[in-house]
């Protein structure tokens, strides 16, 4: 064969390739929880690494809307680590809104925050735009998740005090609460080595609760927290976590 025989084979081999992507991978990854090909190849790749780095384990998957929740969903969990939301996120077929303190999003990174569609929490209280782009997102009957202890936990095995606004944002939105609890994650309050240290994860998908006979935030609140508290057999620390920390790498 001569060299136009092998461009016009390399050329139909090209197109042949581009056809197979627009026909099969890019639907595929449009079936991620965003519809976002970008985020589905995101999604299917958090998947492999939490399986193969993290051993992930889950349970309680029969607890999970499907794809597009019929009602408006707040994901509450508690806190291990950084790697908490990825676990959550690689698990669940519907995209989750997690709030995140705006101090640990560093600005280099801001087209990842916005295409994640994080939702930045001021956690001084001057800026509290976070709960009304919240509510936004639950009248859409989108999902918000939620770390209501405020900050990463450690020493690991007590569950601290939620903060009010959890209860507040459910009984606003009307919204039902997946409630999840994450143990075995690296314990560290760092960044790269809570994602990357080696571990034994599990994730447990506690409940789904609709709150239609119940309004009142703080009991909202409290029945999450002593829910939590049963199921995981951990100690109640009646000490909150401060939300503000000196500042540092927290990587």
């Amino acid at each position: 064969m001569g060299p136009l025989g092998w461009i016009a084979v390399s050329l139909a081999a090209w197109a042949v390739l581009i056809i197979l992507i627009r026909r099969l991978v890019i639907p595929a990854l449009r079936r991620g929880p965003a519809g976002d090909p970008a985020l589905g190849l995101a999604w299917y790749f958090l998947k492999i690494f939490n399986r193969v780095v993290h051993r992930l384990k889950v349970t309680g998957l029969e607890h999970l809307p499907s794809r597009h929740p019929p009602r408006p969903l707040v994901v509450v969990c508690n806190h291990t680590g950084s790697v908490d939301p990825l676990l959550i996120s690689s698990v669940c077929p519907f995209m989750i809104r997690w709030m995140m303190g705006d101090d640990m999003m560093w600005d280099r990174m801001a087209p990842l925050w916005a295409r994640l569609q994080l939702i930045p929490v001021d956690r001084t209280g001057d800026r509290p735009v976070a709960i009304r782009e919240a509510l936004r997102t639950l009248r859409k009957k989108g999902a918000v998740g939620i770390f209501p202890e405020g900050r990463i936990t450690l020493p690991r095995g007590e569950i601290r005090p939620f903060f009010d606004g959890v209860g507040a944002l459910i009984s606003r939105a009307r919204a039902d609460t997946l409630l999840v609890w994450i143990e075995g994650t690296p314990e560290t309050d760092r960044v790269i080595p809570s994602l990357f240290t080696p571990s034994r994860s599990t994730v447990h998908f506690v409940e789904h609760l609709p709150w239609d006979g119940e309004r009142d935030p703080e009991v909202i609140t409290r029945r999450l927290r002593d829910r939590l508290l049963a199921v995981s057999g951990w100690k109640a620390n009646d000490q909150s976590l401060p939300l503000v920390l000196p500042e540092r790498l927290p990587f």
